[in-house]
C-alpha cells in the first residue's frame, strides 16, 4: 500500500488547519484532537513551531527542534502550548479564537556553525536560516522569518537570538557558546 504524499499546496492548508483545530478544541473544551490525515509527513519526526498572531501582533509561539514524536502529534502539542503556555502572554481565551491566524514552521535538523570572523557571517542566509544559540545551559531560538520581519542583519539576528536565550547581545562570540542554523519551511494560514 502506498502512503499518501501531500503537495506543498495541501500542506499550506493542512498544517495551519490542524494547528487551529487543536487550539480551538483545547481552549473551548480542554480536548486534544487526533491527527486526521494519513499523509506520510505526519508520521515523520520533524521539528515544528506554531506561531499564533492576532492581527500583526504575536500571541504565542512554541515548538520543538528535535521532538520524540511524529509531526502530527508534535504539531498538536506545539499549537496547544503556543496558546496556553507561552510565558510572554496570558492563555488564549475562547473569545479570541476567531481573530487568530496560525503559522506552522517545519524545521530541518539544526547544524552547528562556527563564526570566527566577519566572513563567516555569510554562512547565515537571512530569511532562509533560523538560529539557535546554546550557551552555559541557556538556549534561544529565532525562526528564519524573524530576520525578515525585523529587518535584521546577521549580527543583529545573532544578538537577538542571544537575548532570546536571556543572555547578553554578543554572547555568540564566547568560546562556550554554540551557534546552530536550521532551515524552516513556513505554512501560513490565509483567511
Amino acid at each position: 500500500m502506498t502512503e499518501k504524499t501531500a503537495t506543498p499546496e495541501d500542506l499550506t492548508r493542512l498544517l495551519p488547519a490542524l494547528a487551529r483545530q487543536a487550539v480551538e478544541s483545547y481552549v473551548r473544551e480542554e480536548k486534544t484532537v487526533k491527527v486526521g490525515s494519513e499523509d506520510a509527513i505526519f508520521k515523520r519526526n520533524l521539528g515544528v513551531f506554531v506561531t499564533i498572531k492576532k492581527g500583526s501582533s504575536l500571541r504565542g509561539c512554541i515548538g520543538y527542534t528535535e521532538p520524540p514524536w511524529p509531526l502530527g502529534i508534535t504539531l498538536i502539542r506545539a499549537a496547544i502550548a503556543s496558546a496556553t503556555e507561552d510565558p510572554r502572554f496570558p492563555s488564549i481565551s475562547p473569545r479570541e479564537l476567531d481573530d487568530l491566524v496560525y503559522e506552522v514552521t517545519i524545521l530541518t535538523e539544526p547544524r552547528e556553525i562556527h563564526i570566527n570572523d566577519d566572513k563567516d557571517l555569510g554562512n547565515i542566509r537571512l530569511g532562509r536560516d533560523g538560529l539557535m544559540i546554546d550557551s552555559y545551559g541557556r538556549r534561544g531560538l529565532l525562526l528564519p522569518q524573524v530576520a525578515l520581519e525585523e529587518d535584521f542583519g546577521a549580527v543583529e539576528f545573532l544578538d537577538a537570538t542571544c537575548e532570546k536565550a536571556g543572555l547578553m547581545p554578543g554572547c555568540w562570540k564566547s568560546k562556550g557558546t554554540k551557534v546552530y542554523i536550521f532551515e524552516g519551511i513556513v505554512y501560513k494560514e490565509y483567511l
